[in-house]
């Protein structure tokens, strides 16, 4: 029991539902409490298929592809400060980002399945074994998807005019989190560089 608790609580510090809330819900704030729920419900999904496939083939996909962790970094650090900055002034419409693209990108990955939780799950395949790993991704793509879809009580709870102040200040700290992602991802290439130098 205690492998399972310690995959468990490995890949939910990583997986960080409970963080995510504001930046998932001002990703879907254009839409119904209904259509947000499918969303959510897709991207954990998406995430859970993501994370089930790196901890069965996770090492022979980077080892065939040639793909680092840090190529990861880099590509999704990318794609959040795209997002951020169409955020914070004002672009993230239902005109311009369909729903399904949403769910995908950036809600499933690299938000959830991102690279620390992608680690994660190799790491603990390789140290617990498959099936605590199993049950910590079943366990915790149930619980991120049960918080997720309860955020909108919270929010709601605060206003419309507040709602739309905090999407502008969440859009910037998705920023920060962008830029953290690609510098992260950046000195360790560099490491790598100086280190064959």
């Amino acid at each position: 029991m205690r492998d399972y608790w310690d995959a468990f609580i490995m890949l939910f510090i990583v997986l960080d539902s409970v963080g995510n809330i504001p930046i998932f819900y001002t990703l879907t704030s254009n839409m119904g409490e209904e259509e947000r729920k499918k969303v959510f419900a897709k991207s954990v999904l998406v995430a859970s298929l993501l994370l089930l496939f790196f901890t069965l083939f996770g090492y022979s996909f980077f080892a065939y592809y040639n793909v680092t962790f840090t190529d990861f970094k880099i590509a999704g650090g990318i794609l959040l400060l795209l997002l951020a900055l169409e955020g914070l002034i004002g672009k993230v419409e239902a005109e311009t980002l369909r729903n399904e693209d949403v769910a995908v990108v950036p809600m499933a990955t690299p938000l959830l399945a991102g690279p620390g939780s992608i680690y994660v799950v190799m790491y603990l395949h390789e140290v617990y074994g498959l099936l605590p790993t199993l049950v910590s991704i079943a366990l915790n793509t149930l619980i991120a998807y049960a918080i997720l879809s309860g955020s909108d009580v919270i929010v709601s709870k605060v206003g419309k005019n507040t709602v739309i102040v905090l999407a502008r200040i969440f859009s910037l700290l998705l920023a920060v989190l962008a830029v953290s992602m690609i510098r992260s991802g950046f000195e360790e290439a560099l490491r790598v560089v100086l280190g064959r130098g």
